[in-house]
């Protein structure tokens, strides 16, 4: 009986770690070793390619751009949110605008909430995708309830009715494209924590970490063609 109730407490406590270490790398935090950091040194290195296929992006901006920056978020993540909403309008003012970056918002879902929002922002036309994501990082009401009406009263906002939101749920497709292009971020990217931001250049795809958004301008003019 001792032993038994020693294994659960052992698994307990493994649980725990394990769904710990989920919640705080979604939250913009990646473990060192000892400790949960945040990660925001001012480097770029490279990594294989990632793959997406046109009509899986939902980008802002030229397609011709010569860069494109793709931004692997998840909606719940405070500083994804942060983001979103005060680096994304420097981005558009000086690089976005000017037809010099395409913004690409990369959903990486990290549990059962993450993915229904992930689910109906895909299901919207892609010209809502933006407002919808902004609308709920402006939110909070639906990330703490079990309650999935509250979010999708967001998406009824943008048009979608009860059989749109239906039909949403019921399409696999669009799980499991979001499920492939998460693991494909991960593998090209080893994402160990949200926002992670990467931009392609002519000469391949970087994942860019910055102090500040100065420093974020500064690389980005670095990789403009001259």
């Amino acid at each position: 009986m001792l032993i038994r109730k020693i294994s659960k407490c052992i698994a307990a406590v493994l649980v725990y770690i394990m769904c710990a270490y989920g919640y705080l790398t979604t939250k913009g935090f990646v473990y060192d070793g000892n400790h949960f950091i945040l990660s925001n040194n001012a480097e770029a290195w490279e990594n294989s390619e990632f793959q997406i296929s046109e009509d899986e992006i939902r980008g802002l901006g030229d397609p011709n751009s010569p860069l494109t920056m793709y931004t692997i978020s998840a909606v719940t993540c405070s500083h994804c949110r942060d983001f979103h909403k005060f680096t994304l309008p420097k981005l558009e003012r000086d690089f976005i605008s000017k037809g010099l970056l395409r913004f690409v918002y990369i959903h990486f879902p990290a549990d059962e909430t993450t993915m229904r929002a992930a689910k109906l922002s895909y299901c919207l036309p892609k010209d809502k995708f933006y407002d919808f994501i902004a609308d709920l990082y402006d939110s909070r009401d639906w990330q703490f309830s079990r309650n999935e009406a509250i979010l999708e009263n967001h998406a009824k906002k943008f048009g979608m009715t009860d059989a749109d939101i239906e039909q949403c749920k019921q399409d696999k497709k669009i799980t499991s494209d979001l499920l492939r292009i998460r693991e494909n971020a991960f593998k090209a990217f080893h994402i160990t924590a949200t926002p992670t931001i990467v931009v392609k250049t002519q000469s391949g795809e970087n994942v860019v970490e910055f102090n500040g958004y100065d420093e974020l301008k500064q690389y980005l003019d670095t990789q403009l063609p001259q």
